[in-house]
């Protein structure tokens, strides 16, 4: 900045102009903060990454620009700062412990910064099993599907994978692949009266392992 004085001058006194004096004003320095809210989630759980900027004294004023996410390296997405703070929303996160962090790009007033690490913690999510079974009641020797479905529950989202056990009370029946949440078996070895049908849902990177409720079965 060029900055002058220009005097008016009074009834002894000439009006004059001063030479120029430079003065500078650099960029202020910001901090930038980031956390996730909730914190733990479970698979599937959306959570809100939130990053807050601040302008260092003896700076002053309010950031903007935009704020870069990332988990680790990997780059969660972009948001645009508003009254200091920029936020993004994902469900994204895989089972574990992300260490997140927010970068602000900084603007022609303020410095670029970057936060300290936050930790976020993404637990397994719950699975509920189910089982039926078609034709019920059936006759002797014949042909029953045994159908198990495993489906997350909220606030997890997504659909279980892995394995699941039949069970006829302590007998295991077989096992089966979950596809799209659910497997089945065939067997025409129950014997006549009735039947307890049970499944264990084995888990897997994302589930919990569960067992169903008995679903009872007539030949």
């Amino acid at each position: 900045h060029s900055l002058t004085v220009a005097y008016a001058g009074d009834t002894n006194f000439g009006s004059t102009t001063s030479s120029a004096s430079t003065h500078t004003v650099n960029q202020a320095s910001t901090s930038t903060s980031v956390a996730s809210s909730p914190n733990p989630t479970v698979y599937g759980h959306s959570t809100t990454i939130t990053a807050t900027v601040s302008v260092s004294s003896p700076g002053a004023g309010t950031a903007t620009g935009s704020v870069t996410f990332y988990d680790g390296t990997t780059s969660l997405g972009t948001a645009t700062l508003s009254g200091g703070s920029a936020s993004i929303s994902t469900a994204a996160l895989s089972v574990g412990s992300h260490s997140l962090t927010a970068v602000y790009g900084g603007s022609s007033d303020f410095t670029g910064s970057t936060s300290s690490a936050s930790t976020h913690t993404v637990n397994q999510a719950t699975a509920t099993a189910s089982v039926s079974s078609s034709p019920n009641p059936s006759k002797v020797g014949q042909s029953v599907t045994i159908t198990a479905t495993v489906a997350a529950v909220a606030p997890g989202s997504g659909t279980p994978t892995g394995s699941v056990e039949f069970f006829d009370g302590l007998t295991s029946l077989g096992t089966a692949t979950l596809s799209g949440g659910s497997a089945s078996i065939s067997t025409s070895s129950l014997t006549l009266g009735s039947h307890s049908l049970t499944v264990a849902y084995a888990g897997d990177t994302n589930f919990g392992s569960t067992t169903s409720s008995a679903s009872t079965h007539t030949v």
